[in-house]
């Protein structure tokens, strides 16, 4: 009997090691910051666990609590919020999977999931993932991000003008937030060609959104990345 918890514990010590050394040797490979231009995670509080012990040794203390509990889904975001955080964005896409797979309907989790997608280069999958968390509720980072993605990434400036705009004037963009919409907006190319599903007149109403945009914007603030 002594001897089987015995085994089951350096078992259980052998695991978390092979974990802290996964994620060490995944951060010292990996980019520190997030490295793609325009897309980020913008945070509307900070998490009090980032206050405890950043870095790898947190990220091994969650895989513990998930290795207890796989369906703590506030530590499987938490570790691909970090691991992102790292640059490493295939083991940041596998937790924040497991994440959404636990709960399909959580918007913000289908946000990490599509700035992961860009940061790997999948950006229609990552505007679709976005398009479908506005769906949950209206949101000026996600608008934010998916103008950029559309005006960037995807070659369409109106879609990602209209959606530039909504952000500037929700609710729930700060000011902050909205001095980066203006500046988007105002590098925007203005549409020549016909506007996607529509005509002229459709390529004419985005140029027009853009200037209504940056009148009406508040006046400009500090710069948030």
């Amino acid at each position: 009997m002594t001897s089987d918890i015995t085994l089951n514990t350096r078992a259980r010590v052998l695991v978390i090691s092979l974990a802290i050394a996964l994620v060490a040797m995944l951060a010292a490979s990996l980019a520190e910051r997030f490295t793609s231009s325009g897309l980020t995670v913008r945070h509307t509080h900070e998490p009090a666990a980032q206050a405890t012990a950043p870095g790898t040794d947190e990220v091994g203390r969650l895989m513990q609590e998930v290795s207890k509990d796989p369906g703590n889904k506030a530590a499987l975001v938490e570790i691909a919020e970090r691991l992102m955080g790292m640059g490493s964005w295939d083991g940041a896409e596998s937790f924040a999977t497991r994440a959404l797979a636990l709960d399909p309907r959580d918007a913000r989790t289908r946000y990490l999931l599509g700035v992961i997608r860009h940061n790997q280069g999948k950006h229609a999958e990552a505007a679709k993932l976005l398009e479908e968390a506005l769906k949950d509720g209206e949101s000026a980072p996600m608008r934010y991000s998916l103008g950029v993605l559309y005006l960037h990434y995807l070659d369409d400036p109106a879609r990602g003008v209209e959606h530039l705009s909504r952000a500037l004037h929700a609710p729930d963009a700060d000011e902050s937030l909205r001095q980066s919409i203006r500046e988007e907006l105002e590098k925007a190319p203005l549409p020549e060609k016909q506007a996607p599903g529509g005509d002229a007149e459709g390529a004419k109403g985005a140029s027009s959104s853009r200037k209504a945009a940056t009148q009406k914007g508040a006046p400009g603030g500090a710069k948030q990345r």
